[in-house]
């Protein structure tokens, strides 16, 4: 089953591909297509080993992703994940112009060309604001996929995937960022970062917006791309992290002030978190010419 990503998830995914790319890894295309396809044109069920993206240059397809339909226009971009489970078929009312690529995730200089597969199926749709931005891109990358095999091809192949990729995570964002937050969603969200010690749960703070629990859930992480809940330990690990760097307090004494009833909860926690125990952010601050703390 392959999961549809929010505007949010879509861009984590994203830019966790870009990471990849960024460390030891690198975009391979296996097929790349420019073209007008014929009115027989469709595609039956499967499940491709690479990632699919596809640009609408014109006409109208439905994509079939696991039974759910995604009707794409002129503009609209779609994204599916290795392993996706996907069929389509395309309105014969007007010509079908599309910008198919296909790719795989490659390690660097891997003689036996293992690939590296993303561990859920997903898939995401977007319309971008300036459509013809994204056009361009999908057909620079069909125009370095049709030089000559060469390593130049390849590293100008990559590039233009990872150019492609990051303007997709940063509309993807910036579409989110542009939607309208509903005031009862930032008095929540105020109520948190302003009170980080609270422990109210989700029923209470749904109270003070008037929503129902599981109504005020849905719609917090629509807005903000978190649950309540990450959202309450995110702003207290923040909070905690002030305390450390700004106050003389301990970190036994920051984690019963923050709630905490066993500090190496409260460590675990900010480790995950921060990427840092508690005691190293100290031992940073220290070295850094900060405050003399108490551990």
């Amino acid at each position: 089953m392959s999961k549809s990503l929010t505007n949010h998830e879509a861009s984590v995914f994203l830019d966790s591909l870009l990471h990849l790319a960024l460390s030891s890894q690198t975009f391979h295309i296996h097929t790349c297509f420019n073209v007008t396809v014929p009115s027989s044109w469709r595609i039956e069920e499967r499940v491709l080993d690479e990632i699919h993206m596809l640009y609408v240059r014109s006409g109208v397809v439905t994509y079939q992703v696991n039974g759910f339909p995604v009707k794409l226009s002129a503009g609209n971009l779609l994204f599916l994940s290795d392993g996706a489970q996907h069929a389509a078929y395309r309105d014969l009312n007007e010509p079908l112009s599309i910008i198919p690529i296909r790719f795989k995730i490659r390690r660097y200089e891997d003689s036996n060309r293992n690939f590296v597969t993303t561990p859920v199926p997903c898939y995401f749709s977007l319309l971008p604001r300036d459509t013809q931005k994204f056009r361009l891109l999908f057909e620079t990358i069909h125009r370095h996929y049709c030089l000559p095999p060469t390593v130049r091809r390849d590293a100008l192949c990559h590039a233009s995937v990872s150019q492609t990729l990051a303007e997709m995570s940063h509309e993807l964002e910036e579409i989110e960022r542009s939607k309208p937050i509903h005031p009862a969603m930032m008095h929540i969200k105020n109520h948190m970062d302003t009170n980080p010690a609270d422990r109210l749960t989700v029923k209470e703070l749904a109270a003070l917006s008037g929503l129902t629990p599981k109504y005020c859930s849905q719609l917090f992480h629509q807005m903000f791309g978190l649950t309540i809940k990450e959202y309450q330990i995110k702003a207290r690990i923040e909070y905690a992290r002030y305390l450390l760097e700004h106050s003389d307090q301990s970190v036994k004494e920051i984690a019963f002030h923050l709630g905490y009833p066993d500090p190496f909860v409260f460590s675990k926690q900010y480790k995950a978190i921060t990427g840092l125990a508690p005691s190293q952010t100290l031992r940073e601050c220290r070295s850094s010419g900060g405050r003399s703390a108490n551990v």
